[in-house]
Formats: structure tokens, sequence, C-alpha cells
């Protein structure tokens, strides 16, 4: 047999898969995760499965049927679920999350169906018609451009559809996310932005492969908007890259979920070693504003307001600094003041006896 030839052979009135590699027997569960986690009942019965494997299968919950002819495993990713059991493919800001980029989340899902589709259906439940507000459908034509996945647009696609419909911010956001984790060439991004309407042919110069996140990203485009001027990703020696800086010795840090000190997902809790890096930072005469992303999206005004007044503190003080520098007798004099300031406070020496000397 052929390397990716599929055979069938009669035991039992039953015909049965031959896996694509070896002689091994596979199921339709097997199957299905093997290609792209769904699978209509037309590439089942073709991949040599009879209706009364399906039907064993789903007996077992080995399988279970999506919709009607669409058929998946049950750990398949909700979303995706969600998506075939309306009747098309994810799109969007979710399409990008389901390729593993950390984006800005949405709470309802965009799902690409063709243009000429009917019978779309509610994503949490396979009998009922689609109601308004479930998810957010979109008609577009898909004998343009094909992608092999049965339930996610390609990366670039969903990208074009981010720059038609989301906010600049989110568009930015995303275009850099990919970018940053070589997700898509410089060259494909400027191709999605050749479909994208003219609103968003502005927005291709704002993108940043440095940012580390998009709330780096919003926080760069928020302060552009107010007329701060910032540096991306600045090295510091004896710390490392720091998400902005502001003015000479102050910084900015976006603090995500993994910065608190109770996090729990993947990795340890970068609380500690952020910290530490303040610290140094301190010792140099530098400056760290930590914003949480609660605190950008809520009180942004709060936000820019601190920062400006340090940006300001920060250029007063450089000036000073610069024209009355301290004399090097004044250091040594403060040093010297500082010593004698500790004598005073420590504790009188005391004989073994535990009575004061005179």
């Amino acid at each position: 047999m052929l390397a990716g030839e599929v055979r069938t052979s009669g035991i039992r009135g039953r015909r049965v898969a031959i896996a694509r590699h070896g002689l091994r027997v596979t199921s339709p569960e097997r199957w299905i995760r093997g290609h792209h986690w769904f699978a209509r009942r037309a590439q089942l019965i073709a991949a040599g499965f009879s209706d009364a494997d399906l039907r064993a299968a789903l007996g077992s919950h080995a399988i279970f049927r999506v919709r009607h002819g669409w058929y998946s495993v049950p750990d398949a990713p909700a979303d995706a679920i969600a998506a075939v059991r309306t009747g098309g493919r994810l799109t969007g800001v979710a399409a990008l999350l389901s390729y593993g980029l950390r984006v800005p989340r949405r709470t309802v899902l965009d799902v690409a169906v063709p243009g000429n589709a009917c019978r779309l259906r509610d994503p949490g439940n396979r009998r009922e018609r689609l109601t308004a507000g479930a998810v957010n459908v979109h008609w577009v034509d898909t004998r343009r451009r094909l992608h092999r996945s049965p339930w996610r647009v390609s990366i670039e696609d969903a990208l074009v559809h981010i720059l038609r419909r989301e906010s600049r911010d989110v568009a930015v956001a995303c275009a850099s996310a990919l970018l940053r984790h070589r997700r898509l060439s410089a060259a494909r991004v400027a191709a999605a932005f050749a479909r994208a309407p003219r609103r968003s042919s502005g927005w291709r110069e704002l993108i940043s492969a440095l940012d580390d996140s998009h709330g780096e990203t919003f926080v760069r485009l928020w302060l552009m908007d107010a007329g701060v001027v910032c540096e991306s990703q600045p090295y510091v020696p004896g710390v490392g890259h720091l998400d902005l800086r502001v003015s000479k010795h102050v910084y900015i840090e976006v603090d995500g979920a993994q910065h608190d000190p109770e996090w729990s997902g993947e990795g340890e809790s970068s609380y500690q070693d952020d910290h530490r890096r303040d610290a140094v930072m301190a010792t140099q005469g530098d400056h760290v504003l930590r914003y949480t992303y609660q605190q950008l999206y809520s009180s942004w005004s709060l936000c820019l307001a601190g920062i400006e007044r340090a940006i300001a503190d920060d250029l007063e003080l450089t000036a000073r600094r610069s024209q009355q520098p301290a004399p090097p007798r004044l250091l040594a004099r403060l040093r010297n003041e500082r010593v004698y300031r500790k004598r005073r406070r420590s504790p009188p020496e005391t004989s073994r006896s535990g009575v004061s000397p005179p």
C-alpha cells in the first residue's frame, strides 16, 4: 500500500479503515483528531468507515455530532465547536487567539460563513436556530481564498478581518503581535493591509515588532495621542529590557497577570524579580511606573497624569543637576552624617553583667 493511501477490508460485513502509515487499525476518533478536530460524514465514509462504525463511536461517546453531517471529539476547542456548529469558521481576534497569540479578547466570537450559507445554528445547541447576539456572523466569499482548517480561517485572513472591523488600537496590537512572534512576515502583513479598507492604510506605520504585549501597544499609542514621545523595550545594564521609556530617568512597565504574586498559570510569577529590578533602577536614579491592565483600561486619564508629572519632575531635576552639580565635599559630608546618625541610633554597649559602662 502506498503512503497516504486508505484501504478497506471486509470483516463481518463491516469495513475497517487502515492507517495511513503502516497496517495499524485506526478509529473514527483518531482519524478526526488527525484531521483538524472535525470531519464531515462523507469524509469518514470515504476514509473507509461505515455507518455502523460511526454509530459505535457515537454510542461510546468517543465522537459526537456537532451539527448535521459534522462530527468531532469531546476535547476539541470550545470556540472551534461553536464556530462549526454555527456553520462557519473562527475569524478575527478569536482566530488569532486559537493560534496561540496574546491579543485582546472579545466576549462574542466572530464567525465567517459562506456567502450562500443558510440554516445557521445556535453555537450552544445544534437543534436550535441561530439567535441574534450569540455570535457575530460575517458572510464572506470563500471561493477566492481557501484554507485547509475546517474551523478557523488563516492568520492573514483573520488580520484582514480585524483591519476591516476592529478599532485602530486592536488592529495595530494584533499586527504587532504577529510580527513580534514571527507568525507573519512583513510582506504578508503588507499584503493584508492591501486587502483592507482605506481607513486602515495609515495604521501600518504604527506597527512595532518590539511590543511584547497588546497592553504595551495600547500605552504606546495612547502616549502618542497625548504627544508623549516614548521608546519601546529600552535596555538598562544590570536590569535588562523594560517596556517603555518616556524620559531620561522615567520608565513604564505594563503588568499582566503573570506579575501578580498569586499567579498560578504557566511559568513562575515575576513579582519578586520585578521588585528586584525596581530596586536596582532606584539605585541608578531611575523611576519605574508600574500599571496593571485594569488601571490602564479603566483609569487611563489618571495614569497619564502621573506619567506627565513624573516626566516634568525628571526634566526639572536633570536640569538642576546639570547646572548645579553637588560638590564632592558636600557628598562626603552627607555620607559622614549618615554614618553618624546610624551610630547614634545603635543601642549602647552593655557588659556581661548587664550594666552599661559609664
